[in-house]
Parts: C-alpha cells; sequence; structure tokens
C-alpha cells in the first residue's frame, strides 16, 4: 500500500515512518513546512530530514520555498491560526498525493501530544474530500517518547516549537497556541 506521508520534522518522522513501515506502507515522504520561521530554522529542519531519510531509504520530496508574506497572511486572516496551517499542509499533501497516483495520506504531525489531533483530524478529512484522497488517521501520540528516543539516539536536531512565528513566541510568553491541547 502506497502513502504519502506530509513530514513537519525528522524528529516526528522517526516514530511514524517506523509504525508505518510495520503496518506494511511503501512510505514517500513529502515535506512541506511553509509556516516554519524563521528562514534558518526552516533549512536547519528540512537538512536534518535530508540527512536522515537517505540512512533509511525513505524517498522525499522537498518543497523548498518559502513564502513567508503569503503564510503569514494566511496565518493572519484566519479565525484558528494552527488550523489553517494544517489545513494548507493537508490539502497541499492530498493534491500531491492525487498527482502521483498515491491514494492515500497522512501527516507526522499526528505525533504529538501538543498538537490538537480534532484539528488535524477536520483538516485531514476536508482535504481528502476536496482531492480525493484518502485521509489516514493514525494516533501516534504513545510513539512520541520512541521519536524522542530515536531521534536523540541519532543526535538529530530537535526543535523547541511547532514552527510558526507565533509558536516561537508563545513558548516564550507561556501562551497555548490555539491548534494545541
Amino acid at each position: 500500500m502506497k502513502i504519502l506521508l506530509h513530514i513537519c520534522c525528522a524528529p516526528c518522522a522517526t516514530a511514524v515512518v517506523e509504525n508505518l513501515r510495520t503496518d506494511g506502507y511503501d512510505i514517500t515522504g513529502y515535506f512541506y513546512n511553509p509556516s516554519i520561521h524563521p528562514w534558518k530554522e526552516f533549512k536547519r529542519r528540512m537538512d536534518t530530514l535530508k540527512e536522515w531519510a537517505p540512512t533509511i531509504d525513505l524517498p522525499v520530496i522537498y518543497s523548498e520555498e518559502y513564502p513567508l508574506e503569503d503564510n503569514i497572511r494566511m496565518l493572519l486572516g484566519s479565525a484558528n491560526r494552527c488550523f489553517s496551517c494544517f489545513s494548507d499542509r493537508m490539502n497541499t499533501t492530498a493534491k500531491l498525493a492525487l498527482e502521483m497516483g498515491i491514494e492515500q495520506f497522512t501527516t507526522t504531525l499526528t505525533v504529538s501530544p501538543y498538537q490538537n489531533q480534532n484539528l488535524l483530524i477536520k483538516a485531514g478529512e476536508a482535504a481528502s474530500d476536496i482531492h480525493g484522497v484518502q485521509y489516514l488517521y493514525r494516533d501516534y501520540r504513545n510513539s512520541y517518547r520512541r521519536s524522542i528516543e530515536l531521534s536523540r539516539g541519532l543526535h538529530m536536531y530537535r526543535q523547541p516549537y511547532c514552527g510558526c512565528v507565533f509558536s516561537e513566541r508563545d513558548r516564550y510568553l507561556k501562551i497555548k497556541s490555539p491548534g494545541q491541547v
């Protein structure tokens, strides 16, 4: 079974890829994260994935675009910036899956205990409806500790915030983002 896996970062991908492969999936990764701020952080996360993916024979498609202005406009214009961000990433992933002839897509975001799973499900299912590609939702939060163990063992860069400029601010001011639980 082929699946397109949206990858937010290499540490989150470790345990999700492990689980999907155990379940028999043939995985193609997709790094699409236009909300990561600043650019150096975006580049560091992408480079970490580029270093790790070949070591496990994981093919990955990289979107290296950095549409900062468009992304900030989208986030500022939304009622819930986290849901808008999830929707953008799920729609783009589902569209690519359709173009590639892959019938399913999912995301590594489901491994994080900090992400609102209901918003992820809603965004994934809406993208599925729009593009006609099945969204596979799996709650991998029980693998979060495993992802930490694997990524630390591999000496991967582990980021201290979700990615957008607002989540970076929120970690310092101890503000709960609208997509957090």
